[in-house]
């Protein structure tokens, strides 16, 4: 764990390695197009139909009322009405498209606000999962998952994701057999993952502490003696038996 402190997590977590990770971590999805978008653009070409109409229409009827029906200034403020209403009608479809484009863009917004906070809030401490399978055969296949942390070229870290243990029951197996396994692996994985998650909070903790007197290259490498030193403690503490001393 001490290779790990310091280290802040790969992008590619939110993306192509987000797999990687169980289903109960998983990184918030990326900001899809609000509905609101497409029922605005829906009224703006509503809108656009409307006033194109009417527009031809009152033109018409003005136009009409003065050239044949001796109409005065009232007939004549008609047919401007319409000419203009037909000449700008494509005007409410660009209005609704950049109203669509503003609600989705703050959306996007706060979506990638909340995607930041979640890598940034994700810790390299190996998790287990365990999950079943049917295979062709109808025997059931209980497996358990260990995502594991690594580091990456760009000195971040990410997850692999690995088999760590498997058990395999044929068909016919009762299944009070199979459920006491499964909640037995599940209750295991648990405990262990959350194990090793307090392993990474003593390990941070003291890590954070000595390392908040300065940043410099010597200050790191006694920050991380101190968070190696506080795992050893916390591991001794822990063994049912003194640890041995040589």
């Amino acid at each position: 764990m001490v290779a790990f402190l310091g280290v802040d997590p790969d992008p590619r977590l939110l993306d192509v390695d987000r797999g990687n990770l169980p289903q109960t971590e998983q990184p918030p999805e990326p900001a899809a197009p609000s509905p609101r978008h497409g029922r605005l653009v829906a009224a703006g070409s509503a809108l656009t139909g409307v006033t194109l109409i009417g527009g031809v229409v009152l033109a018409g009827y003005g136009a009409a009322e003065l050239l044949f029906g001796g109409g005065g200034a009232f007939d004549a403020v008609v047919a401007v009405i319409g000419i203009l209403l037909a000449a700008t009608h494509w005007g409410w479809v660009h209005v609704a498209e950049y109203v669509g484009l503003t609600i989705d863009d703050h959306e996007r917004r706060v979506t990638d606000a909340g995607r930041r906070e979640w890598l940034a809030g994700i810790e390299p401490y190996p998790r287990f999962s365990v999950s079943t399978s049917v295979l062709d055969d109808a025997s059931i296949r209980i497996e358990r998952v260990l995502y594991r942390p690594t580091l990456t070229a760009a000195h971040t870290f990410t997850f692999a994701r690995e088999t760590d243990r498997e058990e395999t029951y044929a068909a016919g197996t009762p299944a009070e057999v199979i459920a006491t396994t499964v909640e037995t692996m599940r209750r295991e994985a648990r405990l262990e993952t959350d194990q090793l998650h307090e392993l990474w909070d003593v390990a941070s903790t003291s890590y954070a502490a000595r390392l908040a007197d300065g940043d410099d290259d010597q200050q790191r490498l006694e920050a991380e003696r101190a968070a190696a030193t506080a795992l050893s403690e916390h591991l001794n503490a822990s063994l049912l038996e003194p640890p041995v001393i040589e």
